[in-house]
């Protein structure tokens, strides 16, 4: 019984040493929230697709195989986007594909970043590796070089861009007319 006492006091007196030796302060300093944490999304959706209506005539179908939903943000964020304006018989107006968008939910400022590819209503083609779509202004930007081609093969390319989202009234920043696709040698012969 006195060897269990004298167990039992050696065991209390370990313990109280443990604790009168710890720094309690820099415990928690490993799960201290660290400025670049990024919350996780309020609500993430795996094969994500939206479309909108007018009475029942289809006017938008938007795919994204991931959406993430940042509410107090404000913010989505889709990945492998491409949306589809509808005419009204029902045949594709236009489209624009990426594969990642950010939208604003307030303003629907929308970045659209890598494999930007805009098809429009006219049959012009965008190429472009980031796009910005101003919704307030109804306008489009890419601060970075484009492509742009058309129907008949032809094509220019430039610095920058900005114009209207069906491309019919563009301005292309150090244009480069690069002519016409069909009849261009590959290399010529000496």
């Amino acid at each position: 019984m006195k060897l269990l006492n004298s167990f039992s006091l050696y065991i209390v007196l370990m313990l109280l040493f443990c604790v009168s030796c710890t720094n309690f302060k820099d415990l928690g300093k490993e799960f201290e929230q660290k400025n670049d944490f990024i919350p996780p999304p309020d609500m993430e959706f795996y094969g994500f697709r939206r479309e909108n209506y007018d009475t029942n005539f289809k006017q938008l179908d938007s795919f994204a195989t991931n959406a993430k939903f940042y509410n107090k943000k404000k913010l989505i964020e889709l990945y492998k986007s491409r949306t589809y304006t509808y005419d009204s018989n029902h045949t594709i107006a236009a489209s624009i594909s990426g594969d990642f968008v950010k939208i604003n939910q307030d303003t629907l400022y929308t970045e659209i970043y890598t494999n930007v590819i805009a098809k429009s209503s006219n049959n012009t083609t965008l190429y472009t590796e980031y796009l910005q779509w101003d919704n307030n202004t109804q306008k489009a930007k890419s601060p970075v070089p484009i492509r742009v081609e058309q129907e008949d093969g032809s094509w220019l390319t430039g610095s920058s861009m900005e114009g209207d989202m069906g491309l019919e009234h563009i301005t292309i920043y150090n244009e480069v007319d690069e002519g016409d696709a069909i009849g261009v040698p590959v290399a010529e012969e000496k």
